[in-house]
């Protein structure tokens, strides 16, 4: 007889830069719920997202599927209608009502389908609220014995995209002068580039700056959302048997690099945050620096502590619960990241070193321990050369154990997206040939 399964609730933001908590020493914000949620569980400071994008991070959440096993390399492309999702798992081999209330965003998967939906999304500054009270409102009510897998998709800081106001905006940009004196310093990395984003073009320091400060204000306002989930469940009869997840779908390039937003390998889109709490399970307080972990681990932790087999063909994925736990686990060497924007990324990072794959046969390589800020590529000299043989060897690893996904057929998205699909599949059979 399987023995009491635990609540999960799943918290998940939009586009949150790693070092965005005050708890790792931020001094631009305050975060008083995630530090209340770091000081409660572990963090994994190595944690990297499958993509750094909406759409394919979040497939991989749900199907412990790589982005180009999901079929979802890029936002948009439709999700294989023949991989399970966690909700539907999670109901048919463990009995849990699966509750979601926020942001989705996978395409071509009926939410209804999956999850018993309590409430929607929109832009965060005008919906996260009611996300928190709709997720509140359930831990409240909730009665039985039944478990709960209860997701909670928040949009902000994700609104930096639509109303930070530099160059403009929502008019909130005219505000900036009025506090030049509290905007933070740009990145020591800044380096502004007019290729980087068409909407970044042109601007001065002052809206570079006034960017960060804005995004740092509503990291405060999702924060504000999770203290209130957070407190909530801390004061319910859950408390003692709930395995809380927290962690974001990407990174923002926050004036890094001189770039914002995502979809690239540099640290700042592809590292993400990520706490996990379960009181009496999971030691408090605890930065685990030694894993390196991908998005795919998350969908297996849930499923090794629900009691429930893994999603299938997890070709990557693996449960956390060994870390968690203080055991000491055989562990991956290497953590890899896709891209399909532009010509094609692939990220590559071991404990000390990372290398950046294009598709347009070039490669940027970087000394993580001694060069966090990436400022200086190895790519050309013997330290890198010695670097890009092993992460190829790890690269070619890699995609002898996935399962790319089919190019959709005989419909208007697999059409659209053909050249997507094409781009990746040929990309990586050449890697594999030149082995």
């Amino acid at each position: 007889m399987v023995k009491k399964r635990p609540n999960i609730l799943f918290i998940h933001v939009d586009q949150l830069h790693y070092q965005t908590i005050s708890a790792y020493g931020n001094p631009y914000l305050k975060t008083p719920a995630l530090d209340r949620m770091v000081s409660d569980g572990m963090s994994f400071m190595e944690m990297y997202t499958t993509m750094p994008q909406c759409c394919p991070a979040r497939a991989s959440w749900y199907t412990g599927r790589m982005s180009t096993e999901t079929g979802v390399p890029v936002n948009s492309c439709p999700l294989d209608p023949n991989l399970p999702d966690l909700g539907q798992w999670l109901r048919k081999h463990g009995g849990y009502d699966c509750v979601y209330a926020g942001k989705w965003h996978i395409p071509n998967r009926d939410l209804s389908k999956s999850f018993r939906q309590i409430f929607g999304s929109g832009m965060g500054e005008h919906n996260d609220a009611s996300i928190a009270r709709a997720a509140v409102g359930y831990l409240q009510n909730h009665s039985g014995d039944k478990p709960f897998f209860l997701n909670v998709g928040f949009m902000n800081p994700h609104d930096c995209c639509y109303t930070a106001g530099a160059g403009g905006g929502c008019g909130k940009f005219s505000f900036a002068k009025e506090i030049a004196d509290k905007l933070p310093p740009l990145p020591e990395n800044f380096l502004y580039n007019p290729n980087y984003a068409a909407r970044t073009r042109g601007w001065k320091d002052l809206q570079w700056r006034y960017y960060i400060y804005s995004y740092y204000r509503l990291v405060e306002m999702a924060d504000a959302e999770i203290g209130r989930l957070y407190n909530t469940l801390a004061n319910s009869r859950f408390a003692d048997n709930t395995l809380v997840i927290f962690t974001a779908d990407h990174g923002d390039g926050l004036g890094f690099h001189g770039r914002v937003s995502k979809g690239y390998m540099e640290e700042q889109a592809w590292h993400v945050p990520a706490i996990l709490i379960y009181p009496g399970r999971i030691a408090k307080g605890k930065r685990d620096t030694e894993h390196l972990a991908s998005g795919v681990d998350i969908p297996a932790t849930i499923c090794d502590y629900a009691k429930v087999p893994m999603l299938p063909k997890m070709t990557i994925g693996r449960s956390l619960r060994p870390v968690l736990e203080g055991k000491s686990p055989a562990w991956r060497d290497f953590v890899i990241g896709e891209s399909m924007l532009g010509v094609g990324q692939v990220g590559i990072r071991d404990k000390q070193f990372k290398t950046i794959l294009y598709g347009n046969d070039t490669a940027k390589i970087y000394d993580l321990k001694n060069d966090p800020l990436e400022k200086h590529d190895l790519a050309g000299i013997e330290q890198g050369k010695a670097v890009m043989q092993r992460h190829m060897g790890y690269m070619r690893r890699y995609i002898s154990s996935i399962e790319p996904a089919p190019v959709p057929a005989g419909n208007q998205l697999g059409i659209k997206y053909k050249n997507i699909y094409e781009k990746y599949n040929s990309w990586y059979k050449q890697i594999l040939k030149e082995a």
